[in-house]
């Protein structure tokens, strides 16, 4: 993710927007189409034009330019404890002992966690990739998983699929069936 979108991620963050408004938030926020906020979020296109940037400064309350540098580290934010707590909020409901007996711990140790009271070990951050589903390579300690804007996981994954495919139409479904077919077989 590129630095000035996760920024931007962050800012809508911080404001407790909800992800799912991100892109029409900041759209409203820079008074630019959807189609721009989403290549903002996503750090695609043209970067943030020098406009934006005033707009956006005003808008959140940062100093001409700051989108730039990392908000993250500037603001003192613990990406380890807000990755646990973004994880463990997408469990659903009741599931967090599920969790902590599937990584051998008690759940006080996950509320541990949570308040920044005590740190995974090394073990438990991998065990915890692995319970969600995300990719090998991630770091929880370092990659801000909770400004990620597309599902996170297996099961969040297949939830998008399914929700998007109960949206199309019969005519959209009927021309992306086979190939659908095909991947799926």
């Amino acid at each position: 993710m590129d630095g000035v979108a996760k920024n931007i991620r962050y800012l809508l963050w911080k404001e407790g927007e909800e992800r799912k408004n991100w892109e029409t938030r900041l759209s409203a926020w820079l008074g630019c189409s959807l189609e721009r906020a989403v290549d903002l979020l996503e750090g695609d296109g043209e970067a943030l034009t020098a406009k934006e940037g005033e707009i956006l400064a005003q808008k959140t309350g940062l100093k001409i330019g700051e989108p730039s540098g990392d908000l993250l580290t500037v603001h003192g934010v613990d990406v380890l404890t807000e990755n646990i707590r973004h994880l463990i909020d997408t469990l659903p409901h009741g599931q967090k002992k599920k969790f902590a007996a599937k990584l051998g711990i008690d759940a006080t140790t996950v509320s541990r966690w949570l308040n920044s009271a005590q740190r995974p070990t090394k073990t438990k951050l991998k065990q915890i990739c692995n319970y969600f589903g995300l990719p090998p390579e991630t770091n929880l300690e370092t990659d801000a998983v909770f400004l990620w804007t597309g599902p996170i996981g297996e099961r969040q994954m297949k939830d998008w699929i399914s929700e998007r495919v109960e949206q199309l139409d019969g005519k959209t479904l009927r021309e992306i069936f086979p190939a659908l077919r095909k991947l799926l077989k």
